[in-house]
């Protein structure tokens, strides 16, 4: 088993990234997938470009005004609001609980092209290069996230793949419950584990409360949320691309 030490991992003494993290041995990496590995938003607004035209016939609006109201919710709101797609119809005033039921489903079977952020995997590489185990937690309809994860060309790169829409709502993240199965599956203690993700209000807590370590990138609606201390990850980074100039992962030359 291969085993990195986080202080050679995270190279630059005195880096936020390095914090508590220093010195820690690491034999997997984890990482969420949604404005962690790619920008969700692209998914969101490919999905309201598709529906604008069809929708604004259907409706008797005009495409603009509805990919307007769209591109509004999607702004203010994100993806993360549990009502979205709600609050676009009751904007155009056409709200109809079948029509909120039909933009679901289609969502749900939406296949646009999808691109990971710059330098996922130039890091997904160079972790899988060093010997490191690489697994996802991501929360989501299950099918959904598989659709991602094809489309994204990651499925190569994990060896554990954890989807918390196929588990009951209560084993969602935040709860450690994910990251403790991930981790079962690779035969690993938590505690040589670090867990990537984007979220404070639900990526960090779970794996923490194992004894995960944790990274967040400030990337995704979720950069400036001010959270308490319990919920925030031990270190930080700007983007993946900064997360990768970090490292110094040992290798058959050394480290580099």
């Amino acid at each position: 088993m291969a085993v990195a030490t986080a202080g050679s991992l995270l190279a630059v003494a005195g880096h936020p990234a390095a914090g508590s993290l220093a010195g820690r041995p690491v034999a997997a990496v984890g990482f969420d997938l949604d404005y962690t590995l790619w920008d969700q938003d692209d998914f969101a607004r490919s999905f309201f470009a598709e529906v604008a035209g069809e929708f604004g016939r259907r409706m008797g609006l005009g495409d603009r005004q509805v990919a307007e109201a769209c591109r509004d919710a999607l702004d203010r709101l994100t993806l993360a609001h549990p009502r979205l797609f709600d609050q676009v119809l009751h904007q155009l005033g056409v709200w109809d609980p079948r029509l909120v039921a039909e933009w679901v489903e289609r969502y749900r079977r939406h296949r646009p092209p999808a691109r990971l952020y710059p330098g996922a995997a130039a890091l997904l590489a160079r972790l899988k290069a060093a010997g490191l185990r690489l697994f996802l937690v991501t929360d989501g309809q299950g099918g959904s996230q598989r659709h991602k994860v094809a489309a994204l060309g990651l499925g190569p790169w994990f060896e554990q793949l954890v989807f918390t829409g196929d588990l009951p709502a209560h084993q969602h993240k935040p709860s450690p419950y994910p990251f403790r199965l991930a981790c079962r599956c690779l035969r690993l203690p938590p505690e040589l584990c670090l867990y990537v993700g984007d979220n404070p209000s639900c990526d960090f807590a779970g794996p923490r409360s194992l004894g995960m370590g944790t990274i967040g990138v400030a990337t995704g609606p979720y950069a400036r949320l001010q959270v308490p201390p319990e919920q925030a990850p031990q270190a930080r980074v700007a983007s993946l691309e900064e997360l990768a100039r970090l490292l110094v992962l040992p290798g058959p030359g050394g480290p580099g």
